[in-house]
């Protein structure tokens, strides 16, 4: 359907067959439209998509039809040709068949897969002790054999895989509910299902994903990776600024025409360029040894990007922690310009390292905090006049850094948390660009953010290389390292087996090294 023959009045087309749809849903927050109009029908027995920059709505939609956020007047909502009252309640989104599946899947890593399938539906009968546990433990049974999940019942979430996790929130959601037992009469919502297991087992996620739309359920999956929604969707719903903007079937899209759809202009690749790298080594690491590396020599030049990659496991991630002092190395050392760093983030931060960690949220930024104090905290002595913190001051190299990098929206005394995940990670980039690092740390500095996004991120590390700064990038995206760096290193089981030029930098080459586990040398 084209963005000209979306309005409410297609409500009319509800499929009785089942699915789920929305008609003229909006929703208004102080000084901010994010949704506006959206109406779209999610089919029974199929795989929709629903795609859209950080910020576009997706996130808003899916907190409506969970009970979370109360939307406009005028919505409508119906699943599987039931219409539900506006607002609707998390129990009765509930009890319609509505259920979701988070990047945090909610389930209580203390507890058995049975008890956590019983926070869903209870425990399935009135009875109390042996009996009661032997009915539950029987129908959470049922549940992971639909799905071919090789796991007991009764094992413990933490000692299960990150797959594994995934796989039992699938079942979950299925599990047998006596007031609802037609599963064409559920709509599961996957929001990133996939954004943190490994590549080899994202298949496995999938099979159970398919199973589910060939017993009739409606699926709505939302992700970032283009080349996982056309293995997987038969359609795709598109949101920009609040609105849907395509409803169509997958059928012949390539992935360049689904991302002009989601950014709503033609995508233009970026790309390294022939730039001016310094023949001053900035960054050095000497004989690094950790739990994982063995023997891990580096040098970065200023200007340079040098990329980090390899298998899951490989110890990337750990490098970066040990250049940027968030870890002790067990031996070995890490100099910049030639002097020593402290194993500390105030030595690595005082030597000019700064970092934006993996995990952004936990270890980048101060959700609750502003986005003013946020960029401002690395360095506030610019701030401080008299004894007194100047906010306007502050105010004013925020919007700065908003114009600079791109951050939406331009709400400076807005928490964090309220941004996209795109617009926390620039955020996170300007709060260490301000100090003026000699190196820059990034790991997956574009895990789980739009194509828009990762544009915009990947146009700033290039400027920041442009202006002398040296810049490690650790990520498995190997396009994105080819894309951007002047050279990468490849990382297997701890130890460096390639450091691969610019020139010699494919996707498959770096795919065959990493997955190749034998040291090469040029």
């Amino acid at each position: 359907m084209s963005e000209s023959q979306i309005n409410s009045d297609s409500f009319t087309r509800v499929d009785p067959s089942g699915g789920l749809t929305v008609a003229g849903i909006s929703k208004t927050f102080i000084g901010t439209r994010a949704l506006d109009g959206v109406t779209a029908h999610f089919p029974s027995g199929q795989i929709t998509a629903l795609l859209g920059e950080n910020g576009s709505g997706k996130s808003t939609l899916i907190k409506i039809l969970a009970g979370f956020h109360h939307p406009d007047e005028g919505g409508r909502l119906a699943v599987a040709a039931r219409e539900l009252p506006t607002p609707v309640a998390p129990a009765r989104a509930h009890e319609a068949g509505l259920r979701f599946i988070h990047q945090d899947l909610g389930l209580v890593g203390g507890l058995s897969v049975a008890d956590n399938f019983s926070f869903v539906n209870g425990y399935g009968s009135r009875l109390i002790g042996p009996l009661r546990r032997r009915g539950l433990r029987r129908r959470v049974q049922d549940a992971l054999a639909r799905f071919d999940i090789d796991v007991s019942p009764d094992a413990l979430i933490d000692s299960l895989s990150p797959t594994e996790k995934t796989m039992v929130a699938i079942a979950r959601a299925f599990v047998d509910d006596p007031s609802q037992p037609d599963i064409r009469d559920r709509v599961l919502i996957l929001d990133e299902p996939t954004a943190s297991l490994p590549a080899g087992e994202v298949e496995t996620v999938f099979k159970a994903l398919r199973r589910a739309r060939a017993q009739g359920a409606t699926l709505i999956f939302v992700s970032h990776r283009i080349d996982e929604v056309r293995d997987l969707c038969d359609r795709l719903v598109v949101l920009r600024d609040g609105r849907v903007t395509a409803d169509q079937d997958l059928d012949g899209l390539s992935v360049r025409e689904i991302v002009n759809l989601i950014l709503g202009r033609e995508f233009t690749r970026i790309r390294a360029v022939a730039r001016s790298i310094s023949d001053e080594v900035v960054l050095q690491c000497i004989g690094l040894n950790g739990p994982r590396l063995d023997d891990v020599n580096l040098s970065l030049r200023g200007g340079e990007i040098v990329g980090i990659t390899g298998l899951l496991g490989c110890g990337r991630s750990e490098l970066t922690r040990l250049l940027t002092g968030a870890q002790k190395p067990v031996a070995g050392q890490v100099l910049v310009k030639g002097s020593p760093v402290g194993s500390s983030p105030r030595s690595a931060i005082s030597a000019g390292i700064a970092s934006v960690p993996q995990n952004r949220r936990t270890e980048g930024c101060l959700p609750a905090m502003s986005l003013r104090q946020n960029i401002t905290l690395a360095d506030l002595r610019p701030f401080w006049r008299a004894g007194w913190l100047h906010q306007a001051a502050e105010k004013d190299a925020t919007r700065s850094a908003i114009q600079e990098f791109g951050i939406r929206p331009a709400a400076t005394e807005k928490p964090l948390a309220k941004f996209s995940g795109g617009n926390q990670q620039k955020a996170v980039v300007a709060k260490w660009t301000r100090v003026g690092p000699t190196v820059l740390v990034l790991d997956e500095p574009t895990q789980g953010v739009d194509i828009g996004a990762k544009q915009d991120i990947a146009s700033i590390i290039a400027g920041l290389a442009e202006k002398g700064v040296g810049i490690i990038v650790a990520s498995s995206d190997y396009e994105e390292l080819v894309n951007l760096c002047d050279r990468v290193l490849v990382l297997n089981r701890g130890r460096v087996i390639a450091d691969v030029p610019r020139e010699d930098l494919t996707e498959s080459h770096l795919i065959v090294l990493s997955t190749s586990g034998e040291k090469i040398t040029s």
